[in-house]
């Protein structure tokens, strides 16, 4: 298994596949499968933004691009709290619940459909960059190098990147070949995992099981990574690392944290 992932289709990478409604209607959280019945996702996402900003030190009124967006939780939260947003994602589906979900709020963002490697935006018209969620990693090397280097191009000088990843230490400590759970609606999430120590990537077969019996599997790759070795990638892009943590909220990066949240800045 390469660096680049597994395809979910035939000739077309998972990338271009699993996100055009799999991942929002049956693995996302706050999605149809995970329904938001107490408001605990909403909570976490407010909290999770709020802490976005604190890290990033913007501006009253920010530019950000929130780089593979998704479902837009965290761009529309920003939005609220005044910054100027630019939603990207290669999800046409994705992108119109973060329309929905925008115009619910009251609040504008700026969506757009791109590959993160080439955004089409232009040079130097971001105050920060988020990239929230594993949504880094997919491609190969030189093609996670190239979207470090698209950030690196849409900052302004001293602009900041926060970027939010598996931790790759904490895996190894923690690596499960195999599992499985039940989920809020009564289907069955099987979990095969395979982890290629020479590339780095991570591998995940995923099989849902409904409660009618129905079956979708969907299978996928994501690059995973040091604090180190992310650091050495984003100094060739001229981003320097200057903080990390081992969540969204702020913790302490240990060997034991699931998350790797890295700050750097553009020069």
């Amino acid at each position: 298994m390469d660096g680049g992932g597994m395809s979910a289709g035939a000739d077309r990478p998972w990338w271009e596949t699993l996100f055009e409604r799999d991942w929002y209607d049956l693995f996302a959280k706050g999605g149809p499968s995970y329904p938001d019945e107490d408001g605990a996702y909403a909570a976490r996402d407010d909290a999770e933004a709020a802490f976005i900003e604190r890290a990033l030190d913007l501006p009253q009124a920010g530019d950000i691009l929130d780089l593979c967006c998704g479902f837009g939780r965290h761009s529309v939260r920003l939005a609220q709290r005044g910054h100027r947003v630019t939603g990207v994602d290669l999800s046409a589906y994705n992108l119109a619940i973060a329309a929905e979900n925008a115009a619910e709020l009251g609040v504008a963002v700026d969506w757009r459909e791109a590959d993160m490697r080439d955004t089409g935006l232009p040079g130097t018209s971001m105050d920060a960059v988020i990239n929230i969620f594993s949504a880094f990693g997919y491609f190969d090397d030189a093609g996670n190098q190239r979207v470090l280097d698209e950030v690196a191009r849409v900052l302004r000088p001293g602009g900041r990147f926060l970027i939010d990843l598996i931790n790759r230490d904490s895996l190894m400590r923690r690596f499960e070949p195999h599992s499985w759970a039940q989920r809020h609606d009564g289907s069955i999430l099987l979990q095969r995992r395979e982890f290629d120590a020479a590339t780095g990537s991570n591998g995940m077969h995923w099989e849902v099981i409904g409660a009618n019996g129905e079956r979708t599997v969907r299978s996928f790759a994501v690059r995973v990574y040091t604090l180190q070795e992310l650091a050495l990638r984003m100094a060739q892009a001229g981003l320097e690392v200057e903080d990390a943590w081992g969540g969204l909220d702020g913790t302490e990066l240990t060997m034991d944290s699931h998350r790797l949240v890295a700050l750097a800045r553009a020069g």
